[in-house]
This record gives structure tokens, sequence and C-alpha cells, in this order.
């Protein structure tokens, strides 16, 4: 983790029963990788935790499995709990991440609220006066084809670029459906009597195609190596797989009552997974990999087997615990986000997170200013638009004045929680030259005033920011939920939008320290639609004096789940269709990235994006994870040049960009169909969101601590 990890270390949570003073499970949140729940990676989110008072993640359980400030005492019914809750702190934001709760279809955040404002049904169903829930809506992103073998060349332009297969032929033997995917049971925490089984992802470049793929990368497109030997996860892990954690847990010893799962290579070193059985009988004697539970038990969930086959990729046969993660496995796009965030807190707070039986409900497209419903005209064409609503707009169509941001569901029934935890955080502001949280009670739009320019290069200047807006014919920002959000269109769908923001203050770069930039935004990204840190050495705005400058570009493009690229402009400009060269990082050269940003994208969640930038060296991270690295000056692994960063003073934009978005999620030939970017092209297909929180630089701080044996930089000239 880099030095400067207060700003996104994790505390302990407070995993605690629903009822006033009952007994819980606490999280698994130490530092040791043992005690990592499913899900989790070595090196991200949830390692070297602490709990509020700053002690070790474990020294604060208590007997009822409590931690750090204790029970809680609310009317809110009694619930089941949600388990490896982790939260992550980032400046005045709460990120929380959970296991996923069989049969739920959304997951909610809010601060807990007084016993008097809650409204509880007879059947459980609670409505709280006037709340403000923080819904994490669908993983958005490209979904994967099922049950297609060999297709023919081109065969996926319209998905997400690879297949998964259940119920066809593979090597030589027919899989059965859904039941057939089942190979026993196993658990999904810790317990006497369980080990637990390890994920790590092949480091061959083969496994994920390599940059000339053009192909989203998700977490389960790498094969893996499943052990219950911890040497030998950090044997691997030293020789660069990716560590991805603890799968789950399975029995220490095999009885009457568990049976081995077998694995081995066929073909060209594609692995397969099997039990017992008739295709025991085609495969013949394999390596057993583990046991696990022949039938189900107290606590446990069916392990399931996915033939994965990404697009010029290394195929082989994906585990995942329970139904949820099996169904995000097979089709990728479109599962419930397993991550919700509270952004804006000033104080301790204790927050309520919740998993849904229906999804929170759509109740409009939320800006920071309200716009009724609109068209467009140009010549015949006529665009329709549904407008913008605030908060408020979305109290008043609420039946029971709840405001549900980031609702996706057209169900008109309204979720009810089937599970509960309780989260205590506060906020953990770090020392920098330049940090800005958006406070809730701060509205920053009136600081600027009319705008100057005009739809295709508009102005707005305050005595702190400047903020510019390109092709668009309309653009809303301001601060909304302790964030800066932006909401607005490109013109007639059709045209390089852009937005950016600088502040007045300015940075340096040099080779005596490091210049330490920190984002937190939302990155669902398509090829048209993106966020974008911008580190130049020209001053705002930016994207007219490019040109005369040099100017660094990380930005999370492409097809979800994407990873961050690295840009050079020397002296040239940059546009959404005239992209500047790219520069080597882990990612280009597949090396064993722990965790891919593109797995939690959520339009309403969002991801922690730090860079430390010198004259000889970049450093990337994501979620407090180490990402990437590349020596400076860098040879371009598009053109061949070699390009040097900006030096000296320089000025921080962060920016967004929406490119003719009436044909946006389209790859290939044709539009994206089934289940892909659904909410996004049902609701936003020609209009962007974008919020920014805990933006942040600091000049001249030392390196972060990195380690070169494991993350090796790539790139230098």
């Amino acid at each position: 983790m880099p030095e400067t990890s207060n700003r996104v270390r994790a505390l302990v949570v407070s995993l605690l029963s629903a009822a006033c003073g009952g007994g819980g499970g606490s999280t698994d949140t130490g530092s040791d990788a043992d005690t990592q729940g499913p899900g989790t990676t070595g090196d991200g989110p949830g390692t070297g935790s602490v709990d509020s008072t700053g002690g070790d993640a474990t020294d604060g359980a208590d007997e009822t499995g409590t931690t750090g400030d204790g029970p809680v005492d609310t009317d809110l019914p009694p619930l089941p709990e949600l388990t490896n809750v982790v939260v992550r702190m980032v400046g005045d934001a709460a990120n929380v991440t959970f296991d996923p709760w069989e049969g739920a279809v959304d997951y909610r955040i809010y601060p807990l609220p007084a016993d008097e404002d809650l409204q509880i049904g007879d059947d459980g169903s609670v409505v709280v006066t006037d709340a403000i829930y923080r819904c994490a809506g669908r993983r958005e992103g490209l979904y994967m084809l099922e049950d297609i073998v060999s297709p023919d060349e081109g065969w996926n332009d319209n998905a997400a670029g690879g297949t998964t297969i259940l119920a066809r032929d593979i090597f030589g033997y027919t899989r059965g459906g859904e039941a057939d995917a089942i190979l026993g049971h196993v658990y999904l925490t810790a317990g006497d009597g369980r080990i637990p089984v390890y994920a790590l992802g092949d480091p061959d470049p083969a496994g994920e195609g390599g940059p000339s793929c053009g192909r989203p990368v998700f977490q389960a497109s790498r094969p893996k190596l499943y052990t219950t030997d911890a040497a030998l996860r950090d044997q691997r892990i030293a020789e660069h797989w990716r560590d991805d954690g603890i799968a789950f847990y399975v029995p220490a010893a095999a009885d009457a009552g568990t049976r081995p799962v077998y694995e081995g290579d066929f073909g060209d070193g594609v692995t397969l997974r099997w039990i017992d059985g008739p295709e025991a009988a085609v495969r013949g004697a394999g390596a057993t990999a583990f046991d696990v539970l022949a039938e189900p038990a107290d606590g446990s969930v069916a392990l399931y087997r996915v033939h994965v086959a990404p697009y010029c990729s290394l195929a082989h046969d994906e585990l995942v615990a329970g139904s949820t993660r099996f169904a995000r496995a097979r089709s990728e796009g479109d599962q419930p986000l397993l991550a919700t965030r509270w952004s804006g807190l000033t104080d301790s707070t204790v927050l309520v997170v919740e998993a849904l039986d229906h999804g929170c409900p759509y109740q409009g497209n939320l800006s920071p200013a309200s716009q009724p419903p609109f068209i467009e005209e140009f010549g015949e064409e006529v665009l329709e638009y549904e407008g913008y609503q605030t908060i408020d707009d979305m109290r008043t169509v609420s039946a029971t004045g709840e405001v549900f941001i980031n609702g996706q569901s057209d169900d008109p029934v309204l979720p009810k929680a089937i599970a509960r935890s309780f989260v205590h955080v506060q906020p953990e502001l770090p020392e920098m030259d330049f940090y800005a949280t958006f406070p809730t009670d701060e509205d920053l739009r009136p600081e600027f005033g009319e705008p100057t320019g005009n739809v295709y290069a508009q102005y707005f200047v305050s005595p702190d920011y400047h903020v510019s807006s390109y092709a668009n014919s309309n653009v809303h920002f301001g601060t909304m939920l302790g964030e800066l959000w932006f909401a607005y269109n490109d013109i007639a769908a059709d045209v390089n939008g852009k937005v950016r923001i600088t502040p007045t203050q300015t940075a340096t770069i040099s080779a005596d320290g490091f210049l330490h930039v920190s984002t937190e935004v939302d990155i669902i990204s398509t090829g048209r639609r993106y966020p974008q840190i911008i580190i130049s050495d020209r001053a705002a705005p930016v994207q007219d004096d490019l040109a005369a400058g040099t100017t660094i570009i990380i930005q999370p493009k492409d097809m979800t789940p994407t990873h961050l690229q690295v840009q050079i402009c020397d002296h040239r400009t940059w546009d959404v269709n005239d992209q500047c060269p790219r520069l080597p990082t882990f990612v280009e050269d597949w090396a064993p990235v722990p965790a891919l940003p593109g797995e939690r994208t959520g339009t309403d969640n969002a991801v922690a994006i730090d860079a430390w930038l010198s004259s000889s060296r970049l450093y990337l991270f994501v979620d407090g994870a180490p990402y990437s690295c590349t020596d400076l000056p860098a040879t371009s692994f598009e053109d061949g040049a070699v390009y040097a960063p900006p030096s000296g003073e320089v000025t921080v934009t962060w920016g967004d960009v929406l490119y003719h978005s009436g044909v946006d999620f389209a790859t290939g030939g044709g539009a994206v169909t089934g289940n892909s970017y659904l909410f996004h092209r049902t609701h936003m297909q020609k209009t962007a969101r974008r919020h920014f929180d805990n933006l942040g630089f600091a000049s001249g701080v030392a390196a972060p601590a990195w380690d070169e044996t494991r993350f090796p930089c790539s790139g230098g000239a």
C-alpha cells in the first residue's frame, strides 16, 4: 500500500445484528490473506484494515462478534447479516463491499435513522421519513454469449467477447445444464474444520489475449489455479500469478460426507474440473484439487463450474460459490453490483447496508439542476430526451417521500430488506496541497455565475475553478450528495462532447519528488464515454492549448470491464477521435494486476484512482491497490516514439467525455443487445452523468511503496 494510504485505509466493519444488542459474526478484514473472504484480493480493499480505534482488526471482537463501536440501538426489525462486509474510506466517503446475498435483486445504503422516523409494516417492510437511499443498481458491462461452440470469425461483434458453456460438448463430453454445473457445496466464511481455497490468475499473456484482442477482460477471463496450499499460493504470487484472494472454504479433511474435485489439462492447456460420475468415466483419473461437501449443509452454498472461453484467450473451467456469483460468471453483464457508497460524511456515522428483494425504483435522470423533457431537431431528425431531475424533484413523485438514488427498476413494488448490516464510519481527510470533498452544505454552482462562449466552447469561471464544456447543448454541474456531479448531452447525440474542471491552484512535477493526484469517480466506460485525469503544463482551459505543451492523460476507456490507459500529448491536441499515443503499463504487458477497475462499475459507485508522477516514473493505484508502473520517458507501443511527461508547474484537470452517444454501446457492426448496459441504453443513451469526489493533489511527495519484484515497471526508453 502507498505510504499515504491513510487516505484509503480500510476501517473494520462493525458487522452487527439488526436487533439491539444482538450477536453476529465479525468481518474478515485482517491483513493476512487467510482471513480474507471470498472475492477479496491480496492487495486490494479490505487488507491491512484497522478498527475505528486504530487497533488490529482482530483485537476488537467480543463474544457477540461486534467490533469497534459496539452494538447498534435501533427499532429496525431483526434480519440476517450480510457476510464479508468491508469498508474502504476515501476522504469523506465510505465505499462498502460485501458478499452477494442469495435472492437479492439490489442493495442500498443510508444513515441509521432515528426510531421516530421509522414506519414498520406488519410484513416487516420499512419506510423511513424523508430518507435518501443510495442503491447499488446493476453492474453494467458487456455480457458473455452462452453455450456457443467454435463460432465463425467475427461471431461476437455484438457481445462481450467470449463464451460461457454449460450444456455443450467440452473436449469429448457433453455436459448437462445448470444442475450438472454443481460440483458440490462449500462455505463462504471461515469456521471450525474449514480451510480456504485460494484463487490465483495465470500470468501467461495468452490468458487475456494481449492488447491486440480488443475485447473486455473480466475477473473470470484468466485461467485459475485453485489450491488449499498456502505455501504454493505464496510461491505462485512470487512468480507473478494474480492474487484473487480466497474463493471459498472447504472441509479440512475428507470423510464420508465429502467428494473430491478433479482437474486436468486438455487440448492446448485448457484446464477442466469435474467430479466422480459420467464425466469422470470419460476424462479418466485427474488430480484431486480439494474435497467438497457432497450434500448441502448449514451455511453452505453450491459450488458451480462454468466453462469460460474468452475471445482470443485461453479457455478454462471457472469455479464460483453460490448462485449469484454463478449468474455473474455465466453472463457478466448487468448483474447486481456488490458495492454501495455514501459520501459527504462530516462526523462519526452509523450506516445501514441492506440486501433487497426488489430493485430500487427509477425516479428520473438525476442532475444537480432541473430540466423538463426536451427535444432536439436537426432537419428531419428529432431526438427526444427524458430531462433532468434533482433530488427534490424525485421526492415530489415518490409515493412515500423516499428518494432512491440510482434506482434502476421499473417495477412499482418498493423493495424490502432481506438482510442487513451496520457499519461505523468516520471521514479520513488527508493532508494535501489541494483537496476537495464537495460538502453537501456548500453549493458550488453559484460561484461560477453566467458562462461565456457558446455551446461549442462554453466556459464557467469561479475564484477556485475553471469549468469548460465542449459541444454540449445542455450541461448541468454542481455539488450534490457530497460530490461534484456533471449531467449533460452531446449535441445531436453525434458530436465530441466533453466537460472539464480545473482548480486554479497549480502543482509541480520534478525529478526530486512525486506529484500525487487522487480521484474518486464512477467509471462506467465505453469507447464513447469515459472519465479522465489530465495533467498538463498548460493553463485552463487546457483543452484549448494542448498543442503548445505536454500533457499526460489517464483514462479508463473502452467497453467495461476496462483498464486504465495512459496517453502522452506532446505538443499536439487531443480529442475523442484523435487520441494521443498510449504508453505501456502493466495492463498492456498483461502482468498480474490484482484488480480490474471495471469489475466494480456502477452508475452510483466510485473507484479511487491515485497517480504518483515524477519526471522519471508513473505509479497508478486502483482502490488503494497497486495497478501499474511505467518508467519515463517511455516508448509508446503504438507509434514507437519516446515521450516524456510534462514538468515544472502544471495544472490538474478532471474531465469526462460523451462522443456520438446515439451510437454508443455498439461493438463491431451492430448495436449491443441482450443484457449489456441495459439501464444506460434504456434511460441514458444520449446523456451522461459523472460524479467526482475527493479530488486532490500534493507536490514533492515521496514515492509510494512498491514491490518491483512482484510488479516490475515497464516502458522505459
